[in-house]
């Protein structure tokens, strides 16, 4: 393995001579020395890196951990495996040291349940200040589902993917209900076309309709209608109609125009209502395709900060195995401290312990990396950072130009300690400008302290920020004016995102972004983007002709379609032809979920007042909350700007800006999911 050393990289710049004949520096050691290409080595995994793919994930670290994680859903999803012969859902604890990549597991867990169509699985990190754990985890899994399923092949948000696989068991059901699946079909189209407005009594009885056909199949004979209702009403592409859908599912009280909206369903807004609703959500995704309902809960040590650490630790443990008593085919999985969990499992009440101990766990993951995982660790950052600087990385040297001696010291820490050593030779390399030698003199410990104590921090701005995303209240407003300013406000702080370099080594080369809202319109410059909210039906030519006025007032700029449901998917109808067109020509369409309006609603308010503190400023650039949004990325072309990065980047989503319906986010109703 060839190392670089300080002899190879430095050239003496006193010696003037008529002809230079030292040798050109290596690329890659330029590559290295420079702080323009972003930085991948950072080994923190945040919340909202957890929902894209991974292309630094060794998936020989902590490999026995998932292999218990595979055979854990597997054994859920056999044949044999019914839900009758199950009383309990399985729960599995993993232990483990900090920096030993619990979250990046999950990640990775996440990603793989997700790629192989095995599941549907929600993420939270419990550090979170709240008194209904109940509704906490609810409300972390509906923005889960409500995130794309599988980025790295569609846009399509599980919860759309979850409604369209109901969706299609209207075609197949209906035996014995005197109707034919032509019937189905007809009313089905009908639906997804938009033909009807909120609170139209046709509307509602197409949506009965359909639910009686699912209650003919045999596999919903147990599934709540009034869930199957609610999810069917997602096949409407009406923004007003998803909203109301989205307060439903999270127990929220719905207002009268909300009740109207979804023909007169009443909330659940009782005690255990959360409760409820994820049981009956695991018990559609099971009935819909043999798929289990998985939560991954993660950072339970973060709650020793609240306050009353072992009596919340305890309501905790007891609502997720409430969660396995009622869903035999849910899958729990918890990652803790295994230090903080010796301190407060003596709380626990003796069934609460059986069951979070019982087999296959608990699962200890080792926090040492061996010398293959130390360079595939390296190998692949590197590879990203050549990548996005234009340079070739070489397989033979994967760990080049780091010292030998670096490498030789990285083996046996854990994965976090391998990529910050990393990440501090780097920064220390920026600043002299070439490579230094290694092991560091003296002066470079209180850098590394700083380093050890900004990251400390950063962390607990995560954590606040975790709380504010995911216990607050908001509501998305459904006025288009109200929305652009919204998403002006959004577009514009992305500015400190890129040029921290969390838009994942794909600048936009236009500095800062400065957005205006005029209206439904967004103006974007230096980049030269106009962003209209095109929110009306497609029937009647409101939609057509809302597009129509984005092109008209772009000019030479990039006309950018905005909404905050599914697109028309009818290949014969002209609103479609006429996106196609609109794509075909340069211009974007792209799909806000209702989860990214709120994340940005939240961002503004939580922002407020530490716009001047490093801190904050070193938390975006690190974790991205907003060029991590995937609209947001599509918008502003991010992905569309990374030359040879292979794998996308590491915190934010890859795909292609306007590459067709299913990567510009337009996936909606009409769109066949997996089984």
């Amino acid at each position: 393995m060839a190392t670089a050393t300080t002899s190879e990289t430095a050239t003496d710049t006193d010696t003037d001579t008529d002809t230079d004949t030292r040798p050109a520096p290596d690329p890659r050691v330029s590559a290295f020395c420079s702080s323009e290409p972003v930085d991948p080595f950072h080994a923190i995994a945040y919340a909202s890196q957890v929902y894209s793919s991974d292309p630094f994930d060794v998936d020989s670290i902590h490999r026995g951990a998932r292999d218990v994680l595979r055979r854990l859903v597997g054994r859920v999803r056999e044949p044999s495996s019914s839900v009758s012969g199950a009383s309990v859902g399985r729960m599995l604890l993993l232990l483990g040291e900090a920096g030993c990549g619990k979250t990046h597991l999950m990640r990775a867990f996440r990603n793989e349940v997700h790629a192989t169509s095995h599941g549907y699985v929600g993420y939270m990190q419990m550090t979170a200040y709240t008194e209904d754990y109940g509704r906490y985890v609810l409300n972390n899994l509906v923005e889960s589902l409500d995130k794309p399923y599988d980025e790295a092949r569609s846009r399509e948000s599980g919860l759309m993917r979850l409604s369209n696989a109901v969706a299609e068991a209207c075609r197949a059901g209906g035996e014995g209900s005197g109707a034919t699946a032509l019937d189905g079909d007809d009313a089905l189209d009908r639906l997804r076309e938009g033909a009807f407005a909120p609170g139209q009594p046709e509307l509602d009885d197409l949506v009965r309709g359909l639910a009686d056909r699912v209650a003919f199949d045999a596999r919903f004979n147990s599934i709540d209608l009034d869930l199957v209702q609610a999810l069917l009403y997602l096949q409407a592409p009406v923004p007003r109609i998803k909203a109301s859908v989205l307060k439903y599912l999270r127990c929220e009280d719905l207002s009268a125009h909300d009740r109207r909206d979804l023909g007169g369903l009443v909330p659940r807004t009782y005690a255990a209502a959360s409760q409820w609703m994820i049981q009956r959500l695991g018990e559609l995704t099971w009935a819909v395709g043999r798929a289990p309902l998985v939560l991954c809960v993660d950072q339970l040590e973060d709650m020793f900060d609240l306050g009353d650490a072992p009596a919340r630790f305890r309501r905790v443990l007891a609502t997720l195995c409430d969660i396995t008593s009622r869903l035999p085919t849910a899958v729990v999985v918890i990652s803790c401290l295994e230090n903080f969990f010796d301190e407060v499992k003596r709380h626990l009440t003796q069934p609460i312990s059986r069951r979070v101990t019982a087999g296959p766990g608990p699962v200890e993951l080792p926090a040492a990396c061996d010398r293959d995982q130390v360079i595939a660790l390296i190998g692949r950052r590197l590879q990203s950072l050549f990548g996005a600087a234009g340079v070739a990385h070489r397989p033979e040297d994967p760990t080049y130009p780091l010292p030998d001696a670096l490498v030789r010291r990285l083996v046996g820490l854990g994965a976090r300690d391998v990529i910050d050593e990393v990440h501090r030779y780097r920064e220390r390399c920026i600043a002299k400008g070439k490579m230094v030698d290694y092991p560091f003199d003296g002066e470079a410990e209180p850098t590394a302290a700083a380093a050890r104590e900004l990251e400390r921090k950063v962390v607990a701005i995560e954590q606040s920020w975790n709380e504010a995303r995911t216990t607050g209240t908001i509501v998305v407003p459904s006025d288009e004016s109200e929305l652009a300013a919204i998403l002006a406000e959004a577009l514009a702080a992305c500015s400190a995102e890129l040029s921290a370099g969390s838009g994942s080594g794909c600048g936009t080369g236009a500095g800062r972004i400065a957005a205006t809202a005029d209206g439904r319109f967004v103006s974007v410059e230096p980049i030269r983007l106009l962003v209209g909210v095109c929110n009306k039906a497609p029937q009647g030519g409101g939609l057509s002709r809302q597009i129509d006025e984005v092109i008209q007032k772009a000019g030479g700029r990039i006309p950018v379609v905005v909404r905050s449901t599914a697109f028309p998917v009818s290949r014969t109808a002209a609103v479609v032809q006429q996106l196609a067109k609109l794509v075909s020509d340069g211009g974007r369409r792209v799909v806000v979920e209702d989860s990214e309006w709120r994340a940005m609603m939240a961002l503004a308010t939580f922002r407020a007042g530490r716009e001047t503190d490093p801190v904050f400023a070193a938390w975006v650039g690190r974790t991205g909350p907003l060029t991590g949004l995937a609209s947001l990325r599509v918008i502003l072309g991010l992905d569309h700007h990374r030359p040879g990065a292979p794998g996308g980047p590491a915190s934010g989503p890859a795909g292609t800006a306007v590459a067709g319906p299913e990567r510009d986010g337009s996936t909606g109703p009409g769109h066949r999911p997996e089984a």
